[in-house]
């Protein structure tokens, strides 16, 4: 376990860590933030539950949909929960399939294809044209060439995809051969988002992944070579994990031409829990992670690279459009088992797989319930959103001060002492990597001060 002591922590620190900066964002933490205590930005439905049950969040969804006079740009989002194996560490909602493995993949694609022509039904179809179509899982890539493209082809056929309308899709290196890779390509794809998790061979045998962190880099640079923009996930967190090894990973991707770095801490769910007691990891402090989390992006930072999103740190390249879509004021349609989408001011979800087979159809998409954003949930969410994506610009700071005024006028420079957020040089803030690390936080003592 690496020492939750900041000196002993960097004592070691490679070249390219600036362990001084690092350790001014340390000191600067103090009440009510606490670095074992950071909270993780939720989704509404998650923190209060839903409105409306499925058929009642369907017909509310189509009865907005038909009063909008205009349409809104809108992202799509599929989910894939399949994977080719389950790894220990994850906490997504995915798994391996036991068998039948092509009757569920049929059967899955046939209701996410129904999904499609229902929700088309409500003139989706009209708006204008679609930004990004990403494919999420799970393993996308393990629902093989000829599924992948029926997918595709529908999407095409049903809703403004255009020239410009990006496909992305998240996978593992496993499932990316070079068949995989070029039928991708000819599909239309041009974004790829890695689960890397950890550049350290050993640390990867640990979590299951199965192949090295070499045959990472020669995905990458693959994929790169046909001009795709490359993004990855990293986690801290994960057993046997060294300071030294986090930052060469980061170095060796860089220069691999990786174009987006996500940065996470490893979370502990019901899901991967017996794993992790298996690794001692329950009773953890999170200091040593909030460490790695810092280092890495202080040396993205010296890489040039800029937050999109909270936690996501990228080149000019990468857009990220995806994750960014609330920033651009765009609706978000998402299909399958799971998947979380929005329309104006209504969420809504859909259950798990077995329960989204059961319901997605005679009319119904399966959802498993909606809610409509309250007045108060309305009021907070263009500054939520700010926060998330990372920056604050100098109109939305004066929203901030001017509606939390009757409750305390030293909420921004609370976050400013604490160096949660720093200048943008253009009379507005950006998070630091503590307001990276402290978002959730942020979010919580902004929505609890507001004024309306």
């Amino acid at each position: 376990m690496l020492p939750a002591d900041f000196e002993a922590f960097f004592q070691d620190a490679p070249a390219g860590v600036d362990v001084e900066a690092i350790r001014a964002q340390w000191q600067a933490v103090k009440a009510p933030y606490n670095v074992e205590q950071w909270l993780l930005p939720l989704p509404l439905w998650a923190k209060r539950g839903f409105d409306d049950r499925g058929p009642q969040a369907w017909e509310r969804l189509r009865g907005d949909l038909r009063q909008a006079s205009t349409r809104r740009p809108m992202c799509i989002y599929l989910h894939i929960p399949f994977c080719t194996r389950k790894c220990g560490f994850c906490d997504s909602y995915s798994f391996k399939l036991g068998g039948h493995v092509a009757e569920h993949h049929h059967n899955y694609c046939q209701a996410l294809l129904d999904e499609m022509r229902l929700w088309r039904a409500e003139a989706l179809w009209q708006a204008p044209a679609v930004p990004t179509v990403h494919f999420g899982g799970g393993t996308p890539t393990s629902l093989g060439e000829a599924h992948l493209e029926r997918l595709v082809v529908a999407l095409r056929e049903t809703f403004n995809i255009t020239p410009s309308t990006e496909f992305a899709l998240e996978a593992n290196v496993k499932t990316l051969t070079p068949s995989m890779l070029s039928h991708l390509h000819g599909l239309g794809f041009r974004r790829l988002h890695i689960g890397v998790q950890s550049m350290e061979d050993p640390v990867r045998q640990v979590i299951g992944r199965q192949c090295p962190a070499a045959e990472v880099l020669q995905v990458v640079e693959r994929t790169r070579a046909l001009g795709w923009v490359v993004s990855v996930d990293l986690i801290c967190g994960l057993p046997g994990q060294t300071l030294a090894g986090w930052v060469e990973g980061l170095a060796q991707l860089a220069r691999a031409g990786v174009n987006g770095f996500s940065l996470y801490e490893l979370l502990i769910y019901p899901q991967n829990l017996r794993w992790a007691q298996r690794y001692g990891l329950t009773g953890r402090s999170h200091r040593p992670n909030y460490f790695l989390f810092q280092a890495g992006a202080d040396f993205l930072a010296q890489l040039g690279l800029r937050q999109n999103l909270f936690n996501h740190w990228a080149d000019a390249q990468d857009a990220n459009i995806y994750f960014t879509f609330p920033t651009r004021g765009e609706d978000l349609l998402a299909l399958g088992a799971i998947a979380d989408g929005v329309f104006a001011d209504y969420h809504y979800r859909h259950p798990r797989y077995a329960e989204y087979l059961r319901l997605a159809k005679d009319g119904f998409p399966g959802l498993q319930g909606g809610l409509r954003r309250t007045r108060r949930e309305q009021f907070a969410h263009a500054p939520t959103t700010a926060i998330l994506s990372g920056t604050l610009p100098a109109e939305m700071l004066a929203f901030i001060r001017q509606s939390t005024r009757a409750d305390g006028a030293g909420l921004v420079d609370g976050w400013l002492e604490r160096q949660l957020v720093t200048s943008d040089g253009q009379g507005g803030l950006r998070l630091t990597a503590n307001g990276a690390w402290f978002a959730g936080n942020m979010i919580a003592e902004m929505t609890a001060r507001l004024v309306e």
